[in-house]
């Protein structure tokens, strides 16, 4: 174990790879959408309802991800049981997985940029976008309805 605020060796080694594999991420997701010029206007051209529907959409994986029962076995795999209750591995790459899941802002920043280029890149990407912004509605209508029902029940 280490001390809170304290990273291994093993540990920063693996943060680092983590680093580079997104902001390599970031270069391909760039050089794919602007191959030979055709499309860099297009990023000109993002509008507020383009983010919106992003915004929606790279918090329904967020959710899916960090939270939601269908992705447990996910977050178990990367996770061990310590008396009922999983928690983090003490080191390497499952302890790097286990820390991405779990953190909605870690998670939110590959979503994002697998939402931004999938939106962009070409038909299919923007209908699975879409998808997932209708079901980041959905969700939202769900509990604010709960919310609504739970006030009225007391």
């Amino acid at each position: 174990m280490t001390e809170k605020g304290h990273v291994s060796k093993d540990q920063a080694l693996w943060n680092a790879v983590a680093t580079f594999a997104f902001v390599t991420l970031v270069i391909l997701g760039f050089g794919l959408l602007t191959h030979g010029g055709r499309f860099t206007k297009i990023l000109y051209y993002i509008d507020f309802f383009d983010v919106l529907i992003m915004g929606l959409a790279t918090f329904r994986i967020i959710r899916l991800i960090t939270y939601d029962k269908i992705f447990s076995f996910v977050r178990e795999f990367f996770l061990h049981e310590v008396e009922g209750v999983y928690v983090k591995r003490d080191g390497g790459f499952k302890r790097l997985v286990s820390e991405l899941i779990e953190c909605m802002w870690c998670t939110g920043l590959w979503a994002g940029l697998f939402v931004f280029v999938a939106y962009l890149a070409n038909p299919v990407g923007t209908f699975l976008v879409y998808i997932l912004a209708i079901a980041a509605l959905g969700s939202f209508f769900q509990n604010v309805s709960k919310a609504v029902a739970s006030t009225f029940e007391k």
